[in-house]
Parts: C-alpha cells; sequence; structure tokens
C-alpha cells in the first residue's frame, strides 16, 4: 500500500468535543482551519488515492460531518498515474511481462479516441438515458 496525501474540505467547523471524537477516529488527519475553511489533511495508506479518499468520506460522514470539496495537489495526481506497484497486488515480473503481452493486441483499441467514453462511463450513460 501507498500513503496518499489530500485534504478534505468540510462545511462546519468541529467544536473542541467534535475535534476530539473525530482525532478518535482518524490517526491519519489533522484537523485545521485555514481562512475560516474547516478542513482536515490525511495522509492515508490505501492501494488507490481513490480508495484513501472514499474511506476518508465515509468516516466522516459516520461521525457526522458533511464535505463539500475534496483538495489534491496536481503532483499528487501525477504521481498516482501509472504507478500501480503490482508486487503490492502479488503480481511478480514474470507474470507482469504475461499479462501485458495478453493485453498488447487491444492496445491500439484501447488507446483509439471512442475509448474516451470510458474515462467517464457513468456521466456518458446519463446523458445516453435521458434522450
Amino acid at each position: 500500500m501507498k500513503v496518499h496525501e489530500f485534504t478534505l474540505i468540510l462545511t462546519t467547523d468541529p467544536n473542541e468535543k467534535e475535534a476530539d471524537r473525530l482525532y478518535s477516529i482518524l490517526d491519519d488527519g489533522t484537523i485545521t482551519t485555514v481562512d475560516g475553511v474547516p478542513q482536515i489533511h490525511f495522509h492515508r495508506k490505501a492501494f488507490s488515492l481513490e480508495s484513501a479518499i472514499v474511506s476518508a468520506l465515509l468516516e466522516l460522514r459516520k461521525a457526522g460531518f458533511e464535505v463539500v470539496r475534496v483538495h489534491i495537489n496536481p503532483s499528487t495526481i501525477l504521481g498516482a498515474i501509472g504507478s500501480i506497484d503490482l508486487r503490492e497486488r502479488g503480481i511478480d515480473e514474470a507474470q507482469a511481462a504475461e499479462m501485458r503481452a495478453r493485453l498488447a493486441c487491444f492496445a491500439e483499441d484501447w488507446e483509439s479516441p471512442e475509448m474516451n467514453v470510458y474515462d467517464n462511463y457513468d456521466e456518458e450513460k446519463a446523458k445516453l438515458q435521458t434522450r
């Protein structure tokens, strides 16, 4: 697993009692208020940035807090792209090479512009359903 860094912007500023409760739940977040904006900065261990953010969102919602925005530094996103550690997922070099060889025949099709629809699949599907 990798440590992912991101900030969740809260709708309300936790009072002292709520902050204590949050710190009892979160061991990887720091609660701050910057220019009147309540937020929690995370260094969360997870297999992906997405799973790190989703797990933090669920914990905050369960604790009774709502999040209005997620802030991620561009370098964090760029670092997450293409950096999947297959060893963390139990795939060794030989298995990775075999997988790459088996998928090579799909590469040209997958990289075609028509496949961009799958980047935002749910959004594109919703557009089709409203027609």
